[in-house]
């Protein structure tokens, strides 16, 4: 039996296994999605140029540019939901924990297949993607 702890970002994604609730964490697979990680203004073209509305101020794009960052979040989260699933189905996976910040965290939720939400033992709503280990299981309980 294994557990997984899912760290990720919107951007960003690592799967740690542990055998039982006492075994260490260890790096499984890491997950990067680069268009979570261009600039808005990279994300959203509006094809006008330089046009100007009758202000003479330039046009903005500010609703077009978070739906697009939301649009690829929302991505990620599906593609990985979708390599947890995978785990589940080709291992013999009997906890989940997911930890995230708390909007990504919404997603990854609502993305989550029902068998996986079954496995689905606890959530930790912070941003811990890059922190080392060690930290990320000082978050956890003392018992997977």
């Amino acid at each position: 039996m294994s557990i997984c702890v899912v760290v990720a970002d919107s951007s960003k994604a690592r799967i740690l296994l542990a055998e039982n609730g006492h075994g260490a964490l260890i790096d499984d697979r890491d997950f990067v999605h680069p268009e979570s990680r261009l600039r808005e203004q990279d994300l959203v073209s509006d094809g006008t140029g330089n046009e100007t509305d009758s202000g003479g101020y330039g046009k903005h794009s500010m609703g077009h540019e978070n739906a697009a960052h939301r649009r690829h979040a929302e991505t990620f989260a599906n593609e990985l939901c979708g390599e947890i699933d995978k785990l589940r189905r080709n291992s013999d996976l009997h906890k989940i924990y997911l930890v995230a910040s708390p909007k990504f965290l919404g997603l990854l939720r609502s993305s989550m297949s029902k068998q996986c939400t079954e496995l689905l033992v606890g959530e930790i709503n912070k941003d811990l993607v890059s922190h080392s280990i060690e930290d990320i299981r000082s978050h956890l309980p003392k018992l997977l």
